[in-house]
């Protein structure tokens, strides 16, 4: 390891590249490249989870469902991955008719009662503990 590879760092590099090239091979230094992997690894997982808050907080409207952010997730994911800006991308007559035809009101609808029989359904297992919650706040209350 020299002062001159340092020197010759240009920021166009990759970080973990340069110093892989350094460290990977030196046995004096296999302790620092385990920490400099570990430093790397966490930094590397920050940015990937940061710039994900990022797009979604873009995405957000109020009273937003977790079904509706997660579609709008999906859908800017795809344009994103096809090399599209998604601010670019043209919404035209014909694409907003291929939708009417696939129905996506009546899949919405369909999504929306099945959402509430699922509700309705978690209310009724819930209530036999609530019964059982209010004898024994009575019984407590006896005593």
């Amino acid at each position: 390891m020299s002062t001159r590879q340092f020197e010759q760092f240009k920021r166009e590099q990759r970080l973990d590249l340069f110093c892989a090239d350094i460290l990977e091979d030196n046995d004096k230094m296999h302790d620092l490249w385990t920490v400099v992997k570990m430093i790397l690894t966490l930094f590397c997982g920050n940015a990937a989870v940061e710039g994900g808050f990022s797009i979604n907080k873009e995405l957000l409207i109020d009273n937003m469902t977790e079904e509706t952010i997660v579609s709008q997730r999906v859908v800017f994911d795809v344009i994103h991955a096809a090399g599209m800006v998604v601010s670019k991308v043209e919404i035209i007559s014909k694409l907003i008719a291929s939708v009417r035809v696939r129905q996506a009101n009546a899949q919405y609808k369909m999504a929306l009662q099945a959402k509430q029989l699922q509700q309705t359904e978690e209310e009724a297992a819930r209530e036999p503990e609530r019964e059982n919650q209010s004898l024994i706040l009575l019984n407590n209350r006896r005593n």
